[in-house]
Protein backbone atom coordinates (compact mmCIF):
# COMPACT_ATOMS: atom_id res chain seq x y z
CA UNK A 1 0.00 0.00 0.00
CA UNK A 2 2.75 2.52 0.68
CA UNK A 3 4.10 1.88 -2.64
CA UNK A 4 0.94 2.76 -4.38
CA UNK A 5 0.81 5.70 -2.34
CA UNK A 6 4.47 6.94 -3.42
CA UNK A 7 3.54 6.31 -6.97
CA UNK A 8 0.50 8.45 -6.34
CA UNK A 9 2.48 11.44 -4.99
CA UNK A 10 5.17 11.23 -7.46
CA UNK A 11 2.60 11.06 -10.74
CA UNK A 12 0.50 13.93 -8.91
CA UNK A 13 4.04 16.33 -8.85
CA UNK A 14 4.93 15.58 -11.90
CA UNK A 15 1.35 16.58 -13.65
CA UNK A 16 1.50 19.69 -11.19
CA UNK A 17 5.13 20.66 -12.47
CA UNK A 18 4.15 20.07 -15.93
CA UNK A 19 1.31 21.77 -15.57
CA UNK A 20 2.91 25.05 -13.77
CA UNK A 21 5.71 24.75 -16.41
CA UNK A 22 3.14 24.95 -19.18
CA UNK A 23 1.50 27.63 -17.63
CA UNK A 24 4.74 30.24 -16.86
CA UNK A 25 4.90 29.54 -20.61
CA UNK A 26 2.31 31.10 -21.98
CA UNK A 27 0.88 27.53 -23.49
CA UNK A 28 -2.64 28.76 -23.79
CA UNK A 29 -3.54 25.32 -23.63
CA UNK A 30 -7.80 26.60 -24.02
CA UNK A 31 -7.19 27.81 -27.00
CA UNK A 32 -7.72 26.84 -30.53
CA UNK A 33 -7.10 24.21 -31.72
CA UNK A 34 -7.69 22.77 -28.30
CA UNK A 35 -6.03 21.21 -25.35
CA UNK A 36 -5.31 18.07 -26.90
CA UNK A 37 -3.46 19.35 -30.09
CA UNK A 38 -1.67 21.95 -27.62
CA UNK A 39 -0.07 19.26 -25.44
CA UNK A 40 0.50 17.23 -28.96
CA UNK A 41 2.51 19.98 -29.97
CA UNK A 42 4.32 20.75 -26.77
CA UNK A 43 5.26 17.30 -25.64
CA UNK A 44 6.50 16.18 -28.55
CA UNK A 45 8.26 19.25 -30.37
CA UNK A 46 11.00 21.24 -29.35
CA UNK A 47 10.68 23.64 -32.32
CA UNK A 48 8.54 27.07 -32.87
CA UNK A 49 8.11 29.22 -35.36
CA UNK A 50 6.52 32.12 -37.10
CA UNK A 51 5.02 31.55 -39.83
CA UNK A 52 1.90 32.94 -41.75
CA UNK A 53 -0.72 30.23 -41.64
CA UNK A 54 0.55 28.55 -38.02
CA UNK A 55 -1.08 25.51 -36.02
CA UNK A 56 -1.08 28.03 -32.67
CA UNK A 57 -2.30 31.33 -33.66
CA UNK A 58 0.25 33.24 -31.26
CA UNK A 59 2.90 31.90 -33.66
CA UNK A 60 1.56 34.13 -36.80
CA UNK A 61 4.10 36.16 -38.18
CA UNK A 62 3.58 39.37 -36.73
CA UNK A 63 3.53 42.43 -39.14
CA UNK A 64 4.63 45.87 -37.85
CA UNK A 65 3.91 49.39 -39.27
CA UNK A 66 7.25 50.88 -38.95
CA UNK A 67 10.45 50.11 -41.13
CA UNK A 68 12.68 47.59 -41.28
CA UNK A 69 15.41 49.76 -39.77
CA UNK A 70 12.88 50.39 -37.00
CA UNK A 71 11.77 47.34 -36.40
CA UNK A 72 15.42 46.20 -36.08
CA UNK A 73 16.20 48.48 -33.53
CA UNK A 74 13.16 47.45 -31.25
CA UNK A 75 14.11 43.73 -31.96
CA UNK A 76 17.71 44.83 -30.52
CA UNK A 77 16.38 46.43 -27.50
CA UNK A 78 13.57 44.05 -26.75
CA UNK A 79 16.74 41.32 -26.73
CA UNK A 80 18.55 43.30 -24.34
CA UNK A 81 14.96 44.36 -22.07
CA UNK A 82 14.67 40.37 -21.93
CA UNK A 83 18.07 39.67 -20.99
CA UNK A 84 18.92 37.26 -23.83
CA UNK A 85 22.71 36.77 -24.91
CA UNK A 86 22.80 37.74 -28.76
CA UNK A 87 25.05 35.60 -29.91
CA UNK A 88 25.56 36.86 -33.57
CA UNK A 89 24.22 40.03 -35.20
CA UNK A 90 23.94 40.51 -39.22
CA UNK A 91 22.81 44.06 -39.61
CA UNK A 92 23.22 43.37 -43.63
CA UNK A 93 20.48 40.46 -43.61
CA UNK A 94 18.93 42.32 -40.18
CA UNK A 95 18.84 38.80 -38.49
CA UNK A 96 19.84 38.33 -35.16
CA UNK A 97 21.07 34.59 -33.20
CA UNK A 98 19.75 34.55 -29.39
CA UNK A 99 20.55 32.25 -26.58
CA UNK A 100 17.74 31.67 -23.82
CA UNK A 101 18.36 30.41 -20.64
CA UNK A 102 15.65 28.70 -18.96
CA UNK A 103 15.67 29.79 -15.38
CA UNK A 104 15.85 27.14 -13.18
CA UNK A 105 17.64 24.52 -15.12
CA UNK A 106 19.49 26.32 -17.36
CA UNK A 107 18.56 24.87 -20.60
CA UNK A 108 20.10 26.61 -23.33
CA UNK A 109 17.65 28.15 -26.23
CA UNK A 110 18.57 29.15 -29.71
CA UNK A 111 16.26 31.80 -31.71
CA UNK A 112 16.88 33.35 -34.38
CA UNK A 113 15.08 36.21 -35.54
CA UNK A 114 14.93 38.40 -39.26
CA UNK A 115 13.27 41.62 -40.19
CA UNK A 116 11.53 41.28 -43.15
CA UNK A 117 11.06 44.39 -45.29
CA UNK A 118 7.20 44.59 -46.70
CA UNK A 119 7.03 48.21 -47.71
CA UNK A 120 8.84 51.52 -46.76
CA UNK A 121 7.17 51.45 -43.64
CA UNK A 122 5.87 48.11 -42.78
CA UNK A 123 7.96 44.93 -41.69
CA UNK A 124 7.50 41.43 -40.57
CA UNK A 125 9.37 39.29 -38.39
CA UNK A 126 10.39 35.64 -39.15
CA UNK A 127 11.63 33.62 -35.48
CA UNK A 128 12.60 30.35 -34.67
CA UNK A 129 12.80 29.46 -31.32
CA UNK A 130 14.60 25.61 -30.57
CA UNK A 131 15.97 23.86 -27.57
CA UNK A 132 19.10 22.50 -27.98
CA UNK A 133 18.64 19.08 -26.15
CA UNK A 134 15.38 17.56 -25.09
CA UNK A 135 12.37 15.94 -27.25
CA UNK A 136 9.92 18.04 -25.60
CA UNK A 137 9.89 21.95 -24.77
CA UNK A 138 6.68 22.30 -22.90
CA UNK A 139 6.19 25.34 -24.58
CA UNK A 140 9.30 27.48 -23.77
CA UNK A 141 9.97 27.75 -27.58
CA UNK A 142 6.46 28.93 -28.17
CA UNK A 143 6.84 31.18 -24.49
CA UNK A 144 10.27 32.72 -26.31
CA UNK A 145 8.39 34.01 -29.21
CA UNK A 146 5.49 35.58 -27.19
CA UNK A 147 7.54 37.04 -25.35
CA UNK A 148 9.94 38.91 -27.67
CA UNK A 149 6.66 40.10 -29.90
CA UNK A 150 4.58 41.11 -26.53
CA UNK A 151 8.20 43.14 -25.78
CA UNK A 152 8.09 44.80 -29.10
CA UNK A 153 5.09 46.03 -29.21
CA UNK A 154 5.06 47.37 -25.72
CA UNK A 155 8.33 49.81 -26.73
Amino acid sequence: MAIIKFILIVAVLIVVLVGFTLYSNDANLFQTPGIGQRLSIFLKTNVAETSDDPVLEELRTPIFDISAESLQQRVVKATAALRWEVVAQDSENQSLNIMVRSPVFLFEDDIFVQVQFLDTKKSSLYIRSSARKGRADFAANSGHIQSLIAKIKNK
